[in-house]
């Protein structure tokens, strides 16, 4: 004998997903969902590109959290960039030297994130060019993301001001062909959020 008592299903609602302030709030996409509560803690990326309308930013994505949601809309927060695979394998050429790093930091706002960075040099080096240079990068980019706010290294990678500093400091020890801020994730957020 079969159940008659069946749940009724609710009817899914469309949400707008709003990126963070630092982007001016814009609408990044739309999602449905039966109760809103089941939208926190899902991720949208979208291309920078979009974001910004800037084309030479073809190559980068970003990563959203859907923190809280009221009324209609769903609003998030940065949790992560990346590069495009196709992108670091254009930079990474024959007879060039890569040298990537990676270090956890935590933002002056108490934000801990990882920083993956790449840079390419135009000719092969010695091992110890290579310690001082790598030694060099760390220090440049340990110094730009924590005294600045998650939003200010967010804009900075978007506005390319690390990657100016970086290129223009390591210059003076070897020559640098590219260095690129390849992968951005947050770890954790600050105590008080």
């Amino acid at each position: 004998m079969r159940c008659l008592a069946r749940k009724k299903a609710k009817a899914k609602v469309w949400y707008e997903i709003i990126a963070p302030k630092v982007f001016n709030e814009m609408v990044i996409g739309k999602t449905m969902a039966s109760d809103p509560e089941l939208l926190i803690g899902r991720r949208i990326t979208v291309s920078l590109m979009e974001l910004t309308n800037n084309f030479s930013k073809y190559y980068m994505k970003f990563t959203f959290k859907i923190i809280k949601v009221e009324g209609d809309k769903a609003f998030t927060r940065f949790d992560g960039s990346e590069c495009l695979r196709d992108y670091i394998s254009r930079m990474v050429l024959r007879r060039v030297r890569r040298i990537d790093t990676i270090q956890d930091l935590t933002t002056k706002d108490g934000i801990k994130i990882r920083v993956k960075c790449i840079t390419i040099t135009s000719r092969k080096m010695r091992t110890n060019t290579e310690k001082i240079m790598r030694k060099k990068i760390q220090e440049l980019v340990k110094e730009e993301v924590e005294n600045s706010t998650l939003d200010e290294v967010v804009l900075k990678i978007v506005n390319d001001g690390i990657k100016q500093k970086v290129l223009k400091e390591a210059r003076k020890i070897y020559p640098v062909r590219n260095f690129e801020v390849r992968k951005t994730e947050v770890l954790q957020q600050a105590k008080a959020q």
